[in-house]
């Protein structure tokens, strides 16, 4: 991922924000941390799917405080707060309700490091405006940002950073977009995997796995860890991710509640035809469920892209992940 870590390191360089956007197993994740950890800078790193289902400032507070506890000048940090409330607050105001100062006083502290916002998609449940927060940082603090998500559209629908209202407008970013690897970075990948663990697979299986897994990082990993430590054959391994991706889609469309089966049956329809048209999933989910109006229809798509299940190329609608194509058709 050279090009995506060069782009990375301009970014937080010569700006102040950078948006990280990939489907899920791309790598976003991964190539952060690395990046980080590779320029030796100081950050904090929150993964906002730790988050309860309905978001408040408070838990966001506390999310920050336990990530910034587990590392030592975190901790130290928090120690130096805490010291000064005591100081010119009272005893008690650690006990009162988390506020805004609470929060901006723990960001102040975060001055010269990178705050790393990651699934921030998952930040706009909530009736307080995280969006106008990042603003304030942005053009208050010393802070690089780093935002990140998987569900590309639901992301941006969050930071509106192109609507002349919304608090981030106007702000200078630069987009760092994930892909699956190209077939050969893939090989590499794997080849360079097994050769660091003393281990020799033969070329078939390698062949097997870039023909199921495709690119995606997080799916090659997810294959070469148990064919390291052997037993496991790549369909075994291939029906077990199928599975859990399959499962975690299930998960994500139980938020339709009533509206759920026409989301299994739209996606069953773009599975079975490998890439559909508009009209083509509205037959088959008409085919199944019987009638449904075309702003039903163009609703159910729309969610689906702007969540990473699907993904339109140019009049099609495809299942951008293979693995998920296949539990679709097997499990769903």
């Amino acid at each position: 991922m050279e090009a995506e870590w060069n782009a990375l390191n301009r970014a937080i360089e010569r700006g102040k924000m950078a948006v990280v956007t990939g489907l899920r197993r791309y790598g976003k994740t991964s190539l952060i941390m690395t990046y980080l950890n590779e320029s030796k800078v100081k950050y904090v790193y929150i993964d906002c799917r730790l988050l309860p289902p309905t978001v408040s400032l408070s838990s966001f507070e506390s999310l920050l405080e336990e990530e910034l506890a587990k590392i030592r000048w975190g901790r130290n940090l928090l120690e130096n707060i805490r010291s000064v409330e005591l100081q010119f607050g009272g005893i008690g105001v650690r006990a009162a309700k988390k506020s805004e100062a609470n929060v901006l006083r723990v960001l102040k502290a975060l001055e010269g490091s990178v705050l790393v916002v990651d699934e921030a998609q998952v930040l706009r449940m909530s009736a307080y405006r995280f969006d106008s927060l990042l603003a304030y940082m942005f053009d208050n603090l010393d802070v690089k940002m780093i935002i990140s998500g998987s569900e590309v559209g639901l992301l941006y629908r969050f930071l509106r950073l192109e609507d002349p209202e919304a608090p981030l407008y106007g702000r200078a970013y630069s987009e760092v977009r994930m892909g699956p690897l190209a077939r050969e970075k893939a090989r590499e990948f794997l080849v360079r995997g097994f050769e660091q663990n003393h281990v020799k697979l033969d070329e078939q299986a390698i062949e097997d796995a870039l023909e199921k897994f495709d690119g995606v990082i997080g799916w090659l990993t997810y294959f070469g860890c148990p064919a390291t430590v052997g037993g496991a054959s790549v369909e075994k391994i291939y029906d077990m991710a199928s599975a859990l991706a399959v499962n975690e889609l299930k998960k994500a469309l139980k938020l339709y509640a009533n509206g759920e089966p026409r989301y299994r049956e739209a996606l069953k329809t773009i599975a079975t035809l490998g890439s559909a048209s508009w009209s083509e999933v509205k037959r088959g989910v008409e085919a199944r469920l019987g009638s449904i109006t075309d702003s039903a229809v163009s609703n159910v798509l729309k969610n689906l892209v702007d969540s990473g299940f699907v993904k339109k190329d140019t009049d099609k609608y495809v299942i951008a992940d293979p693995v998920l194509r296949h539990g679709v058709l097997a499990r769903l």
